[in-house]
């Protein structure tokens, strides 16, 4: 339990926090959409979502709210390597993202493109948000007496964030951005003069970049209404300050960055939010997901390849692990939220029950509960070795292995459909698998001496297990190797499920096949 014990003890934390107030308790996540987001985008908001229903069950009688915030009038300062069209996106390089053509060519804008992502992920799932777009904030004026406080503040602003940036910055910082009127780029202009009573600034666009150029005009304009933008960390505080947030999460990456927008927040007038803080997302290799390079598992994938219910038993989990993700695990995560469902681990207190049920808006009676021991990697190399692709296929293999399969037969069906299209896809992409230790072979040409015995019987996946691990045992050889040797060989990957189990839904006559042709290579 103490593993997902979290959103509780935060929901007890927010309602200490807000107090008496009988406003709604305003929980905000942000999203840079400098990429396609990916699901460490997504898990923000799940998160404050599994926060939010820990508050509602611990205070019903408070309202709650959360603002979905999208920063995009940031500037774009690299190409994504997982974007197409890279020749018309360059010469907008330094512009604000909602003012860069998509590059899918589908939306209104860059940003458009890759925020629509996001809330068409959320929307399809039935999930309770407002969004905010940072362009709409500062071009409608809904951030004007925000900027005003910076402005009125600003030796305050200041002294707080120069202690943060090398001594040969300093003297030139601002907390504004203006947005250059000439060639609309945001990052190739710097502050040259500041008017506090008029709420303006004197400006050059002169910061030319590698990878974009200035233009060399000077101006002088209003900060308010969309001219300008304050700086990232200022913005953080800015956020807080007019929408008066009382709860927000991020990663620990942004530690110090939180810490400062939490100062210049109180600085000028407001209140700093409950902070969460969560460690990064790794894909498999073990390096930190990212929206410009595109590792680790995109939305699309998730919705493709495996229920939603295995990402928010996943999102569950402590956030304060740092977890890896990557298309080559999904069948374990799968296969941990499966787990859960039937009751089992660690995760099993709440995991799909509870939490899962109230993210989703559904009665706990409507949460699905798996009787059936399947795994989604069995029934992913099934399909990935015998070349299935019908669903319908597989899934008559996992109902004759399975008679409880029949139990939630939707479920499993619509299981074997997303398995089929995961194993077409990693099919096309051949990867590098080490030599087997051929001092295995002979336990191989045992197993086929075995499958050939057993003529039209199939013996069962506990019996074959059995047998595999007696082959090994008998011929003094390491078990754990012996089975590494069969994935190498039958399946081309350094790991996978019980072969046991495996051979008993496949069959005797099929694994048989599945021997002897692996034996012909490798005699070869």
């Amino acid at each position: 339990m103490a593993e997902i014990a979290w959103p509780r003890l935060e929901a007890q934390k927010i309602i200490k926090h807000h107090g008496n107030s009988e406003s709604p308790i305003l929980f905000e996540t942000g999203f840079g959409p400098s990429g396609l987001p990916h699901i460490g985008t997504f898990a923000e908001v799940v998160r404050t979502l599994y926060v939010i229903a820990a508050v509602r069950e611990e205070a019903p009688h408070l309202q709650t709210k959360l603002f979905v915030f999208c920063d995009d009038l940031d500037g774009l300062r690299a190409l994504p390597e997982n974007l197409p069209n890279h020749d018309m996106l360059r010469p907008h390089l330094g512009k604000p993202l909602s003012s860069i053509p998509d590059p899918f060519e589908v939306a209104d804008s860059f940003s458009g493109h890759m925020n629509g992502k996001l809330r068409e992920f959320l929307d399809n799932y039935g999930f309770e948000y407002e969004y905010k777009s940072s362009t709409a904030c500062y071009q409608g004026g809904e951030f004007d007496d925000g900027l005003k406080a910076v402005m009125d503040n600003y030796d305050k602003v200041r002294e707080l964030f120069i202690k943060t940036i090398r001594e040969d910055k300093r003297e030139a910082w601002s907390p504004f951005f203006p947005i250059c009127e000439k060639c609309g780029k945001i990052y190739t202009t710097r502050v040259t003069g500041v008017d506090r009573a008029s709420y303006e600034i004197e400006y050059s666009c002169d910061q030319s970049e590698a990878a974009y150029t200035s233009c060399g005009h000077t101006g002088r304009q209003s900060i308010l209404g969309g001219r300008v933008k304050v700086g990232w960390k200022v913005d953080w505080a800015l956020r807080w300050f007019v929408f008066g947030v009382d709860y927000e999460m991020y990663g620990k990456d942004l530690m110090e960055s939180a810490t400062l927008s939490g100062k210049i927040c109180r600085a000028i007038g407001g209140k700093a939010p409950v902070p969460y803080k969560y460690e990064l997302f790794l894909d498999e290799t073990g390096a930190k997901i990212s929206k410009k390079i595109g590792n680790g598992i995109s939305m699309d994938q998730w919705t493709q390849y495996a229920p939603l219910g295995a990402l928010l038993n996943f999102l569950l989990g402590n956030p304060n692990k740092a977890k890896k993700m990557g298309l080559p695990l999904l069948p374990k995560l799968v296969d941990e939220y499966l787990q859960a469902a039937r009751g089992e681990g660690s995760a099993a207190p709440f995991s799909a029950p509870w939490f899962l049920a109230k993210v989703q808006h559904q009665e706990l009676s409507e949460s699905p509960s798996i009787s059936s021991t399947l795994t989604y990697a069995l029934l992913f190399n099934l399909s990935d070795a015998l070349s299935i692709d019908d669903p319908a296929i597989l899934f008559d293999y996992a109902s004759k292995y399975d008679e409880k399969v029949q139990e939630q037969p939707e479920f499993f069906q619509d299981l074997c459909a997303r398995i089929c299209l995961l194993a077409k896809q990693e099919s096309g992409e051949a990867s590098e698998i080490p030599a087997p230790d051929l001092a295995f072979l002979p336990l191989l040409q045992d197993l086929e001496a075995y499958l050939s015995a057993q003529g039209e019987t199939s013996p069962s996946g506990d019996e074959m297990q059995t047998h595999l691990f007696s082959l090994a045992k008998a011929a003094d050889l390491n078990p754990r190797e012996w089975f590494g040797f069969l994935y190498l060989t039958l399946l081309g990957k350094s790991q996978g499920p019980k072969i046991g189990p495996f051979f008993g839904m496949m069959g005797a006559k099929r694994a048989l096949e599945m021997v002897r042709a692996a034996l012909e290579k490798l005699v070869a």
